[in-house]
């Protein structure tokens, strides 16, 4: 507890950057239901979307909201826009409105949400990547309730991290190896068994899912579009897993597609689009 804490005091300041009073966040909320984590988002085009919204504590214990929202690119480049509002607000009022924070010119955006880290990679015109690697050092759930227990450590933790300043911390990157692109990071083999742990927080550039039909597909660190020309074809979902053990990937492929006018060629059990 108390590295976290130096962690947090020993902060470098970025201003332009909404990750540094994420690390403190309470919890992520009005996620979008339809979008998977590490997915590039591709639709509704040139539509505004809500993708999720995070909640924290400044350091008067007074909570706040980052609604964050995507224009999906169509006609248009996307755009990413963050909006922070009171904790009680719907952050449905102001998907049309302004944003405190603008990331403009944007060709994709995924981002990955897991129990402790929240991840956000944008690509904009010039290909170049812009990335918010989160750690969540409050997110809490939950305990079972058991005897003797109080109300208040059921609802919260017993410490809650909050930021010195209002305005510019920052989380120093924890040193840890490095995975480059195109380097698989986590390995599920053709029979739906995972072969490793994930390690794909080490991924410099992000990573992807390749879709096999089963509920999680082999990751690889780096950043695609899925379903395009010589690319990873896209995940079907979940409606769409093969039921069969055995598995041919020639054979069976209705559980991943790609654009209009491509078709899917196997490379082994890894769908492509050709």
């Amino acid at each position: 507890m108390i590295l976290h804490l130096l962690i947090l005091i020993s902060a470098t300041v970025y201003a332009s950057d909404p990750s540094w009073k994420w690390s403190n966040a309470a919890k992520i909320v009005e996620k979008h239901e339809f979008y998977k984590n590490n997915e590039v988002i591709t639709k509704p085009k040139d539509s505004w979307q809500i993708i999720f919204a995070v909640l924290y504590n400044d350091t008067n214990l007074k909570s706040f909201k980052d609604c964050v929202f995507y224009r999906v690119p169509g006609e248009e480049m996307g755009q990413l826009k963050i909006k922070t509002v009171d904790s009680n607000v719907l952050c449905e009022k102001y998907l049309f409105q302004p944003g405190d924070q603008d990331w403009k010119q944007l060709k994709a955006l995924q981002f990955t949400i897991q129990k402790n880290f929240l991840n956000l990679s944008m690509t904009n015109n010039q290909f170049q990547i812009i990335k918010w690697d989160v750690p969540l050092f409050n997110a809490f759930e939950h305990p079972i309730p058991r005897s003797l227990m109080s109300a208040a450590e059921y609802r919260a933790p017993k410490i809650i991290y909050l930021s010195p300043y209002k305005g510019f911390l920052k989380v120093l990157p924890q040193k840890s190896p490095v995975l480059s692109d195109k380097k698989i990071c986590h390995e599920i083999n053709e029979d739906c068994i995972e072969k490793s742990p994930s390690t794909c927080s080490q991924c410099s550039g992000g990573w992807y899912e390749i879709p096999i039909g089963c509920k999680q597909g082999p990751k690889y660190c780096g950043s695609i579009i899925c379903g395009a020309k010589n690319q990873p074809a896209c995940n079907k979902g979940t409606r769409f897993q093969r039921i069969n053990k055995e598995f041919k990937c020639r054979e069976e492929n209705s559980f991943a597609y790609c654009a209009k006018g491509l078709t899917i060629q196997c490379q082994g059990h890894l769908p492509y689009c050709i």
